[in-house]
């Protein structure tokens, strides 16, 4: 059998932009990796609390172990939280699956200067300014999203620099007659 066929993933942004909470679906499966990519690209285990694995019947009491959840074959939800790191989220899947990740107000991903999100996907804002990212059949994901301080922060640095290039370029220009 193979490792996971048919992913589904759903994730939201807490409050705090700190940690979210995942909603897994998979088909067919015995396991589920909770890995994260390294530095380099190894597959370091997730730090995760509050999983749960439930079947069509009941829930199963499973731990995960070095990063991996095994089960008996068969289709599962799996829940569970995890820290974010630099306002970055990471997705890593051993078969394409589909993922989506919903960010609450003030998060944003509109600022190319400021995010960044591989591959590209659909995204949506909603009226209550909320955003939902989503990607079909991927096999890794990455969003990096910003709050509202840090735009506000780029604009006034960029600001002071163009203030300094107009007080420096200034003379000479005024000089050239």
């Amino acid at each position: 059998m193979m490792p996971v066929a048919g992913i589904n993933l759903s994730a939201t942004v807490h409050d705090d932009g700190e940690r979210y909470s995942a909603i897994v679906l998979v088909n067919n499966t015995e396991r589920y990796d909770l890995i994260q990519p390294g530095m380099v690209g190894e597959r370091i285990p997730l730090d995760v609390q509050n999983v749960s694995v439930r079947n069509d019947s009941s829930e199963l009491s499973i731990k995960p172990d070095r990063g991996v959840l095994t089960f008996p074959p068969g289709n599962y939800t799996i829940r569970y939280d995890a820290p974010i790191t630099a306002k970055t989220i990471q997705f890593l899947f051993t078969e394409p699956a589909n993922a989506t990740v919903l960010l609450p107000h003030p998060y944003r991903i509109g600022n190319p200067l400021l995010t960044s999100m591989q591959p590209s996907g659909l995204v949506t804002t909603w009226s209550n300014n909320s955003t939902t990212v989503s990607w079909n059949n991927v096999r890794s994901v990455e969003l990096r999203y910003y709050d509202e301080k840090q735009e506000h922060l780029l604009f006034l640095f960029a600001q002071f620099w163009l203030i300094i290039a107009v007080v420096l370029l200034l003379p000479f220009f005024l000089s050239r007659k």
